[in-house]
């Protein structure tokens, strides 16, 4: 019975003895791999296997659209200026009812937007008071010395004479509207863009529809006999929403005139001739002094120069968006 027990004992001792050896062996192994490579083989068994193809950049990215943002209504520009949006799209430029050099025509214009009141006296001093009444084309800015310009200077800075600084300012030559709009970030009107925005694309004879009284527009058959404040004419405005693009004072574009231009004129974005026969800029609008004539839409004035000054001519920027 002894000599039974003594190889079993022994070898029950002998696997005691191996155990702890085989145990230590193995944790030598695992303390000698890098820590790095526990990690990396510990995160690959947690990710589903999918995830060790994918990566961030591959995420599906949403359909581009193709729908364009709308361009907001109305805007002030930098200077606090009001502008209206006059939308992108075909009009009819011209009449028959003109005096021969405005023919009806289609025109097409990409959007841009117009200031919604006439330029005034305390913003053209602004203007003059950052750049100074310069000289261009041989003659000042604007001409201080008029009976009719109601600005001036006061201890070295410009100023509106008293009660006229929401008046539309006059007396500006082109060459000074054009400058006042670049200080602005902004451009004189075409003529077609000037008259999109007064007669929308219904061919309307005035901004506000087809009759004419004192209470759409400021003209001579009212009396005033001289300009009233910006926007003194809330009916009639035009379908854009500008005020006194009829009457008040009429208005420089930046159009060389040539009276045949329209013929030949490019059907989109017109930018006027090259350059105009006796240096003559068109105005558009009429103003107090006009009769109801040479308010209408369409109607093309041309008797002013580039450096001309007037008591009624005054002016308005535009800008693309």
């Amino acid at each position: 019975m002894r000599s039974r027990l003594v190889p079993f004992v022994c070898l029950i001792s002998f696997l005691m003895a191996c155990g702890p050896a085989d145990q230590g062996a193995a944790s030598a192994t695992e303390t000698s791999l890098p820590a790095t490579e526990t990690v990396r083989v510990s995160t690959q068994t947690l990710l589903p296997p999918t995830a060790t193809h994918a990566a961030p950049t591959e995420t599906p990215l949403p359909p581009a659209t193709s729908t364009p943002v709308p361009l907001p209504a109305q805007i002030r520009d930098d200077f606090g200026f009001p502008m209206v949006l006059v939308p992108a799209g075909p009009f009819v430029m011209g009449s028959e009812q003109g005096l021969g050099d405005a023919p009806p025509h289609t025109v097409t214009l990409d959007a841009y937007y117009i200031d919604q009141y006439e330029v005034t006296n305390a913003q053209f001093a602004a203007f003059l008071n950052e750049l100074g009444n310069q000289d261009e084309g041989g003659t000042p800015w604007v001409d201080v010395s008029s009976t009719y310009g109601y600005l001036q200077q006061v201890d070295g800075a410009w100023q509106p004479d008293e009660g006229y600084a929401d008046h539309p300012v006059v007396e500006v030559t082109w060459f000074g509207a054009k400058a006042f709009c670049a200080w602005r970030g902004a451009r004189l009107p075409t003529e077609a863009e000037w008259e999109k925005a007064a007669r929308g694309t219904d061919e309307r004879t005035f901004p506000w529809g087809e009759e004419i009284s004192c209470d759409y527009a400021n003209y001579r058959a009212c009396a005033i006999n001289g300009s009233l404040p910006a926007g003194s004419h809330p009916d009639g405005v035009s379908p854009y929403g500008v005020h006194d693009m009829a009457g008040n004072v009429a208005e420089w574009t930046a159009d060389w005139y040539a009276y045949d231009y329209y013929k030949d004129s490019p059907a989109a974005n017109p930018r006027g001739p090259e350059e105009s026969t006796g240096d003559h800029v068109a105005s558009r609008g009429g103003s107090w002094y006009s009769s109801a004539t040479y308010l209408r839409t369409f109607h093309r004035n041309h008797e002013f120069t580039s450096t001309s000054t007037l008591r009624n001519v005054g002016l308005r920027c535009a800008r693309r968006p």
